[in-house]
This record gives structure tokens, sequence and C-alpha cells, in this order.
């Protein structure tokens, strides 16, 4: 039986993402299919559901530890999304370093001055919290994580990596603004969780089934699949 269920989750996921590659890296499918961030993070939710109701299925350590590196996947390919396609430009590749700001603080303090309410949350707030989702997984994939320094080495490359690619393929500009604001919101979050505790409190939420009869977790995670199936389906046939 945990076999089959296994079989249909991984069938399930495999033709999911597939699909989710078609809507968004495709041609001009993402908006054909008006991808935008939000039917995105909700798309990666659906998935991220269906995996972790799994691992609640399974109860086992090994699939609770996967579970979480399919979850740092999802995540990476949700940022690729974000940062590089969606409602970018084409991909070029040129010279890119008349493309730039590398004054600290100029880009915030001209949002903050000039921009709309829309601009700042987009841009502001939007970089500030961009990165904690990775900072979050890394820390319940790991306790070693909840080191600032460790967090650093792997959170900053991927920031300096991302803004030297926009601004070298064309979809953005290298802003040094966004590295800070991409840094140190990751940092503080960093910082508050671990003060605090908070993180060895959520991460026991990924790592135990709750006690749940085998039956209602059987219904839980079908009921996730189902929903995951009927959202792919809006999505596809253009529902809303």
């Amino acid at each position: 039986m945990k076999n089959k269920i296994c079989f249909i989750k991984n069938t399930i996921l495999i033709i999911s993402i597939l699909i989710y590659a078609y809507l968004v890296f495709v041609g001009r499918n993402q908006y054909i299919f008006n991808m935008n961030y939000a039917k995105c993070i909700l798309y990666m939710i659906l998935i991220c559901l269906v995996i972790y109701l799994y691992g609640i299925f399974d109860d086992k350590e090994k699939t609770y530890h996967s579970n979480v590196k399919f979850y740092i996947a999802l995540y990476f390919l949700l940022l690729i999304s974000i940062t590089f396609f969606i409602g970018r430009t084409d991909i070029k590749f040129y010279n890119w370093w008349y493309r730039g700001q590398y004054e600290p603080f100029h880009t915030i303090l001209s949002h903050f001055k000039y921009g709309t309410i829309t601009l700042i949350l987009k841009n502001i707030i939007g970089n500030s919290i961009m990165l904690i989702p990775l900072s979050f997984l890394l820390m319940i994939k790991d306790k070693k994580y909840k080191n600032i320094f460790k967090q650093s080495l792997i959170i900053l490359p991927i920031i300096i990596i991302i803004e030297v690619l926009q601004a070298y393929t064309h979809v953005g500009v290298f802003d040094i603004d966004d590295i800070l604001l991409n840094y140190f919101g990751t940092i503080i979050f960093t910082f508050l969780i671990t003060r605090f505790s908070i993180i060895d409190k959520i991460k026991t939420i990924f790592y135990t089934d709750y006690n749940i009869k085998q039956n209602i977790k059987n219904i839980l995670l079908y009921i996730s699949i189902i929903i995951l199936i009927i959202y792919i389906i809006i999505v596809l046939f253009k529902l809303f």
C-alpha cells in the first residue's frame, strides 16, 4: 500500500513540476497563462503541502529529511522564476557593467522619497524577505545553520550571483541595495528566530506525524493531491 501511494505521489509531483516549467519557462506562456508571483507561490505551496502530508503519512526520519531537501529545491525553482522570468524581459547575454547601481542606500532612499507604497512593498519589503524561506529551511535541515556565519556562507554568495546574473542576462540591474536588503533581512530573521528559540519549536512540526491515525493520514494526503490537481487544471484552462 505504501509503495503504491509513494508511486502516486512521485508521479503527481513530477508531472506538476514539468507543468510548472512549461507554464513559466517556455516561450511566452507566463503571459498567456498569467503566471504572476501569487500564482507561482501558491503553486509551490500546494506541491509542498503534498510533500509535507506524505511525510506525515510515511512517518520516517529519512522521509522527513528528504522532504526538507525537496522544499529547498522547490524554493530555488521559485526563486529562479521570480528573479529571472516572471514579469521580466527576455534573457539576453551581453556586457553588464554599465547596468548597475553601486552607491549604497541610493535606491532605498529614492524609493522612500519618490516611490509609491506599491513600489516600497515590492522592492524594499520584497527584497528583505526574499531569502528568508531559504534561511528558514536551512535551519530546519540542520541545526548548524542556526549560526549566522554559516548561514552567510550559503546566503551571501547566492545573493551576489543573482544580482550579477540579473544584470548580465538583461532581466534586471546590479544593485548594491538589493544585496544589502536580501542579506540583512535574512540575518535579522535568523537572529530573531534563534534568539528566542522559535526555530526549535517550529522544527518539530516538520518531523512528526502528530499521532494521526493511518486512515486519516491517507485521506489528508489524497485531499492535498486532489487540491493540487484542481489548481493545475484551473491554471491551464485559465479559469481565473
